[in-house]
Order: structure tokens, then sequence, then C-alpha cells
């Protein structure tokens, strides 16, 4: 099969992220795989309950999400919103986003990202994720993030994101009740 990629399920490139996520991605494409097709990457993300992907913006990048699993609280571009199962979202270049898995079960996603680079930061802040090897989560983010992020596809943000949408993790569930009452 030329043209075509298929990726069966658990089969992509998988790593664990540090705090505040402390879950998993799994990248289904990107560029330097044989084959794939030039220009965007596709993943799987899960966050377990209280992990986060802070508030963020790319400078170049259009992101689009489906969510699979779950439910999160979601900023985007200072709104705040509950997200579903069944959700379908585009975030244009320099929209900030960001999601809190406040449910009981995992939240996953897939994204995908025109142009690729997400998958390169994933892999430079995480670690291997696969069979026999330990869950290491909750771990610290690297004291490099900041660079890597920037030598990837973010850009900085002005003002920075303020508690809860920042990189510190979630501790105590409660501070996110005021978040859920202005949820749309």
């Amino acid at each position: 099969m030329t043209g075509v990629i298929v990726v069966p399920p658990g089969q992509g490139e998988q790593h664990w992220q540090p705090q505040p996520a402390n879950g998993w991605i799994e990248v289904l494409a990107a560029p330097r795989f044989a084959g794939a097709p030039a220009g965007f990457s596709a993943g799987l993300q899960e966050l377990p309950p209280l992990g986060k992907i802070r508030e963020h913006a790319h400078p170049a990048q259009t992101e689009i999400f489906w969510i699979v699993q779950g439910q999160a609280l979601a900023r985007l571009d200072g709104s705040v919103r509950r997200i579903t199962a069944g959700t379908f979202m585009v975030a244009p270049p320099h929209a900030r986003h960001g999601f809190i898995n406040d449910g009981d079960v995992p939240y996953r996603m897939l994204w995908m990202l025109i142009p690729a680079g997400l998958e390169d930061f994933f892999i430079a802040i995480g670690r291997p994720k696969g069979p026999g090897l330990p869950d290491p989560t909750p771990y610290p983010r690297p004291t490099e993030t900041g660079s890597i992020e920037l030598a990837t596809v973010f850009e900085t943000l002005d003002p920075p994101p303020e508690a809860p949408w920042d990189t510190a993790p979630i501790t105590d569930p409660s501070v996110l009740e005021p978040l859920r009452r202005i949820a749309t």
C-alpha cells in the first residue's frame, strides 16, 4: 500500500509525559515516519484525573482535536468550556488553549498539528512507554522544557498563563470548583 498509513491500536510511538500532564502520548503520524505525508503530525494524548495541558499557543500551526474519552475543562482564548467525548475543536495559530481533566476517568484526545512539530516536543520532554517499562509518572518537567517549547511549536504567551492553567500540578481538586461554575 503506497500512501496509506495504518497504525494498529497501541502501535504508535509512545512516551510518558511529565507534570502537570502526568499521562502519555502516542505519536501516530509524523513526517519522519516512513511513508507518512509531510506537513502534519497526529497522535493520542491521555491525561489522568487532575492531569492538565497548560494553556499555550502555537505561532504558525493549526491544532485539531477530537475528544475520544472523558471530560475536561478547557480554556479556549480566555473562555472556560466543558469539553466531553465526541467534541471536535480547531485552534488556529496564536489561539490560546489548555485542558484540565476534572473527571474521574482518563481524558483522551486525538490531536493533529499542521504543520507538524508537536511530536518533537512530546518526545523531547517524555520518557519511553512500552511493555516492561515502568510508569514513571508523576515526574517533574525537565528544566529545559521552556527552551524545548520555543525550539519546537510553542510561542511565548503574554501575559503568561495564570493558575490553574500554568505548569504547576493540581493537587487539590477543589481549586476547580470556580471553573466548573463558569464553564459553558
